[in-house]
């Protein structure tokens, strides 16, 4: 993965002419773009954002499983993040996500609507039922 360049989740592979794949990839901490990976390297050729962010407000999924009554859920929480506003409350606010169903499915890759949330001290819980 990570040692040859490769982005946290890739999809939509299509061989090249010269070994080589292309792929849509992105990360937990990077917007989604194509990729062109050559086995020892990867490139990225587009993204779907040329803005950068800084690092120190990025809420890096943790993945979680919880009991209902139907048995496990599981999901990804993204606990807030803002490199200078901290709280002396227990818990955070806490705003809960559910995808749409039944065939979707959630994952780890960048969203800006969920980090918009937890650099403003929210903390989401993105549901994958």
């Amino acid at each position: 993965g990570s040692e040859s360049g490769l982005p946290h989740s890739v999809g939509g592979l299509t061989p090249g002419m010269n070994d080589e794949i292309y792929m849509i990839g992105g990360g937990p901490d990077k917007p989604s773009g194509v990729y062109r990976w050559d086995f020892s390297s990867s490139t990225l050729l587009a993204s779907s954002s040329s803005q950068e962010i800084d690092a120190a407000y990025i809420s890096k999924p943790q993945p979680v499983k919880f009991p209902t009554t139907l048995g496990e859920a599981y999901g990804f929480y993204y606990p807030p993040r803002h490199p200078s506003c901290t709280s002396q409350e227990a818990a955070p606010p806490l705003l809960v996500k559910a995808h749409g169903g039944p065939t979707a499915c959630t994952g780890a890759t960048f969203n800006p609507k969920i980090q918009y949330w937890t650099s403003r001290g929210f903390a989401v819980l993105d549901v994958d039922y």
